[in-house]
């Protein structure tokens, strides 16, 4: 359990690093087609947290319900529906309230399948194989 346990940390701090960077690249777009504002930030950072959790709590509960037959399955129903329950929220949020730029907010969204496609070019991440 110890080694899941750090391979989940492991491969969600890669990707949260993944999210920095992605975030990051945004914001410089946004200050240079002169849209940046305190607003993309605060989107930033509510889009990008989100984005992680949801890659975490996803992470956890794939190596919680592996081998665990309809018991698992159901699991993996719930933990989708609550995840994605837990993003349109973020979003709707993102949207409504005047302090987040509903852009920054949505695209987070994209990076950690971004990172995880950088990461496959690079030799770093293996599907099916233990991030050691």
């Amino acid at each position: 359990m110890q080694k899941t346990s750090s391979a989940i940390v492991k491969t969600t701090a890669q990707i949260a690093l993944g999210e920095l960077i992605g975030v990051a690249v945004m914001t410089a777009a946004f200050a240079l087609t002169g849209h940046f504002d305190y607003t993309v930030v605060t989107g930033a950072l509510l889009g990008g947290a989100g984005a992680v959790l949801n890659f975490f709590l996803m992470s956890l509960t794939v190596k919680k319900s592996a081998g665990r037959g309809t018991q698992g399955k159901n699991r993996m129903i719930l933990s989708y529906f609550l995840r994605m329950l837990l993003m349109v929220g973020v979003m709707v949020l993102g949207i409504i309230c005047p302090y987040f730029h509903w852009l920054a907010v949505m695209l987070p969204y994209l990076m950690p399948a971004l990172t995880i496609y950088a990461m496959r070019i690079l030799g770093v991440y293996r599907p099916g194989q233990e991030n050691e």
